[in-house]
């Protein structure tokens, strides 16, 4: 147990250090005391005699460093010491310190500021019992891709699998509160044993009950915290109480507690869900059938099961439902996602490629603090030199030298954390498209190591190098009286290699944000179908008991649509159920008459846009062939339709469409007749291709949709008619709740701002690498003016011309700017495909932008470096000889 005794003492003395340092004082003045009273009697003078005393005792600070090794912390008082004298050297030189600190706050803030988005993203746990055993269910379509399932399949897989402790599934769902102020939710209809799957228990209340979760039994639902708070006041006697939504009462069984954040929205554009409600399904409704494709299948594995193992059993159920249903299925598998793969896979790709850019600028940060460093040690070498002298090891030096670029790097970080704090405001400001868990990004312990840990790192790679120099200082040359302090070849070399560095990286960043630009450019200019200037969007759900009635929902839109269309300042107005690039998706089987397939599954199908008259006019989707629809196209009119361009290629490839016959959703339908052909609009987004479209008449669909949207073309800014227009619709009934009120425009910003988020941070970092490197060219070339100085002086002298001396200066610089480049060409070559699943119509190595930013870097670089050099060119020659 010495150990432990010898720990608590070093402890002890840590923690009392003044007091112990005074007691040793104490002490060792009085044994000087006593030495001195025992030479007084051999007739020594007092002086004398404490003179006698000090050489018989020994050297008294010695004595203390001794006792401080012996019983202290040794390299932590060295730390201590060595971080205090980096604070007083830097306190010394403001300048040095102001741009070195900066260097580092803009290296270490990005990647701060990118390590806490993916932190938060990526990172973060996800907020489910035991998450990697979670795993997303799909049915394979016959082109691999992932199907929702129908719910006569889904009873089948819960009851034949022996993979999976639970199968759950769920659907959007998107109710109006009538609390106070109507409100659309964000919501999803779920079996009873959802969130025992998700492994998520009530704050409050009770979880759903498994009878609770069948027809007419299922007015049940739980809220999020977020809602109780917003909308109940935290109510803590909610449990049980009724709340009306969609003019119907629901019973409130629980409230989920504040940490679980629901990611599993099958809405882009709706926000987070608030609000679940129990499914209710049973196989005798026509929408639980199995080709019913709207329902999302989630299990849990159960202990010891690879997914690979769930995989070849789920498979193995496919096939025997396909072959006793031979027309409900158009493949045989199914598909299993991770659940962090289906949530956050779409974002890793980008966050991580943003997070490798944003290192770059951390290496051009380092490689210009480096070149900053190198200069200043030329001006320290007596300093260094004096300190050998007087008996600093060569190791002792390089751990003073590191010791304060620590100091450096820390305060950076200190200042880098700035962003990090701000990064929510900063993100919620730039747009970050579709990204999960925004939410989650905020400061943390995470960050804060990974900021220190960068810091540190950082400052210690920037500074090893001019330390190692620094310490083999040659002690005789630089205490020599008026010796000059010059750079050696070595020192020379790795300023060279640090520009080198900095020029491809920089050149690096450049072409990664021009390629970006580029992409972002070309996706701008597609035609997304329509025309959506000056068109304002605003989407209502019709309550109450009397629009169960069918014929009373269609006059109530055909009547609100006429009078948008009367209001002032209005060219058109119409309502459809869907709008392009709104995120929504309803798609229908289309089985054109004579094309059906033996298995009706195998058909295509295509997006569904339910209108009323004037919906391609308001939109400006133009009129290819044929007739628009009417308001003769109503419910007692045969039933016609208007179709895509490419469903028209697709279907009747050199025939022409009108008066083709097609059946919608299932085989045993009514059918449709093709009256018009109309231009594709992306509805997905501007980047995706158009894919199979239709128009129904609102009149004529047998089930009309209670949730609309209403479309307006306005003469003036769209939002300036916003007011006048909810009140035309509330003139008419004013509990119908309106949302989503915005500028059509907004939603082809929302299409791209995935895409801009990354052009916006990768083309901020390289302006920040572009910065860093025209600064450490500019400080290179004039330092290097500087030391050539008198070289300059006696080469004018002796009658050289301004031209000749100036391209002596930079000729150096410009082969390494040279060089830099060629190395920042190929490093692109080879990195830039990773940028590929980003780009639009632009290809990774793209040579014209590579050209431009090749141009653009070279003449800034060469541009940095001539102002110093012909700043030189203005000195006197006589000025020059006596330069010292």
């Amino acid at each position: 147990m010495n150990w432990l005794g010898d720990l608590v003492r070093r402890l002890n003395m840590l923690m009392h250090r003044r007091q112990f340092d005074a007691d040793l004082e104490e002490e060792m003045r009085l044994h000087l005391e006593l030495r001195q009273q025992e030479q007084l009697p051999s007739g020594l003078t007092a002086e004398d005699a404490q003179a006698a005393a000090r050489r018989r005792f020994g050297n008294t600070t010695y004595l203390k460093e001794e006792s401080h090794i012996a019983w202290g912390w040794e390299w932590f008082e060295n730390l201590a010491q060595d971080v205090r004298y980096g604070l007083r050297t830097l306190r010394k030189s403001p300048g040095f310190a102001a741009v070195a600190v900066l260097t580092l706050a803009l290296g270490i803030g990005a990647n701060t500021l990118m390590f806490s988005l993916v932190n938060g993203v990526l990172l973060r746990p996800l907020p489910y019992r035991h998450p990697d055993r979670l795993t997303m269910v799909w049915e394979k379509g016959r082109d691999g891709s992932h199907e929702n399932v129908g719910y006569a399949t889904y009873l089948d897989w819960k009851t034949q699998n022996k993979s999976f402790e639970e199968l759950a599934i769920y659907s959007s769902w998107q109710p109006v509160l009538q609390v106070g102020e109507p409100e659309q939710l964000n919501g999803l209809r779920v079996t009873s044993n959802y969130f025992r799957v998700l492994g998520i228990h009530p704050k409050i209340g009770r979880d759903f009950l498994p009878e609770e979760d069948v027809p007419n039994a299922n007015k049940v639902v739980m809220l999020s915290h977020s809602l109780w708070q917003r909308k109940f006041n935290s109510d803590p006697n909610i449990v049980g109480k009724p709340i009306n939504m969609n003019a119907t009462q629901y019973i409130v069984a629980g409230v989920l507690p504040a940490s679980y954040q629901s990611l599993m929205s099958q809405d882009p554009r709706g926000g987070a869900v608030e609000i679940w409600r129990v499914l209710g399904y049973d196989v005798s409704q026509p929408w639980a059938c199995r080709t019913c494709h709207h329902l999302v299948a989630i299990g849990r594995l159960r202990d010891g099961v690879a997914i690979t193992q769930a995989n070849a059993e789920m498979d193995t159920i496919s096939a025997a439902l396909s072959k006793a249903y031979p027309k409900e299925y158009d493949d045989i598998g199914v598909i299993l996602t991770p659940i962090r793969e289906q949530l956050l896979g779409p974002a890793s790709t980008p966050l991580y490629i943003l997070l490798g850019a944003v290192s770059l600028v951390l290496l051009v940060a380092s490689a210009n603090l480096a070149n900053l460093l190198l200069a200043r040690a030329t001006h320290r070498e007596r300093e260094v030199a004096v300190r050998v002298a007087l008996g600093a090891s060569r190791g002792r030096i390089i751990r003073q030298l590191l010791a304060e670029n620590c100091v450096l790097g820390l305060l950076g970080a200190a200042v880098g954390l700035i962003p990090a704090y701000w990064a929510p405001k900063v993100l919620a400001f730039v747009g970050t498209g579709d990204l999960p868990r925004l939410d989650q990004v905020h400061l943390d312990w995470r960050v804060l190591l990974f900021t220190v840990g960068v810091a540190l790192l950082t400052g210690n790679a920037a500074g090893l190098a001019p330390a190692y120099r620094l310490s083999k200082t040659d002690v005789h040359d630089s205490l020599k009286e008026g010796s000059r302090n010059s750079e050696n070849a070595a020192g020379r070399r790795l300023r060279g290699l640090l520009i080198v560095s900095e020029v491809a990286l920089s050149l690096t960043l450049l072409i990664s944000a021009g390629l970006l630009l580029r992409s972002l450019s070309r996706l701008l200019v597609v035609s997304p179908g329509f025309e959506p200037a000056n068109v304002l969007s605003m989407q209502t759900s019709v309550l109450g008991q009397r629009f169960s009635n069918n014929a009373v929902v269609r006059q109530y839109f055909a009547e609100a649509v006429e009078r948008l269309r009367v209001l002032p300042g209005v060219q058109s107005a119409a309502a459809a159920s869907q709008i392009p690039l709104a995120g929504n998706m309803d798609r229908y089987g289309f089985h054109a008459e004579g094309k059906i397939h033996a298995n009706p599954e195998e058909d295509p199908s295509a997006e569904r846009y339910c209108i009323t008259p004037g919906f391609l006019e308001t939109m400006r989707i133009p009129l290819i062939r044929g007739r628009d629809v009417s308001s003769a196209d109503n419910a007692t009119a045969p039933q016609v339709l208007l179709i895509g361009e490419t469903t028209a290629r697709r279907m009747w490839p050199g025939e022409d469409p009108i008066g083709k016959r097609v059946k919608l959703g299932g085989v045993d339908q009514p059918w449709w007749t093709v009256v018009g052909v109309t231009g594709d609009v992306h509805h997905v987004g501007l980047d995706a291709v158009p894919d199979m479209q239709m128009y129904i008449p609102h009149q004529q669909w047998p089930y009309p949709d209670g949730l609309m949207i209403f479309v307006i073309r306005t003469l003036g800014p769209p939002a300036a008619i916003s007011a006048a227009a909810q009140q035309a619709i509330h003139s008419i009934d004013r509990t119908q709740p309106i949302s989503r009120i915005m500028p059509l425009e907004g939603y082809v910003g929302l299409s791209v701002q995935g895409r801009r988020f990354a052009l916006i941070l990768i083309g901020a970092f390289a302006a920040i690498g572009l910065a860093l490197s025209v600064v450490g060219i500019y400080g290179v070339t004039a330092y290097t003016v500087v030391q050539r100085t008198r070289e300059i002086g006696i080469r004018r002298a002796l009658g050289a011309q301004t031209s000749e001396v100036l391209g002596l200066l930079l000729r150096e610089e410009f082969l390494l700017i040279l060089a830099g480049t060629v190395l920042g060409v190929a490093a692109s070559l080879a990195l830039t495909r990773f940028l590929a699943r980003m780009l639009f119509e632009v290809k990774p190595t793209d040579p014209m932008t590579f050209a431009l930013v090749v141009a653009l870097l070279v003449s800034v670089a060469v541009l940095a470096c001539s102002i110093p050099a012909r700043r030189a060119m203005r000195v006197d020659p006589m000025v020059a000889l006596r330069y010292e």
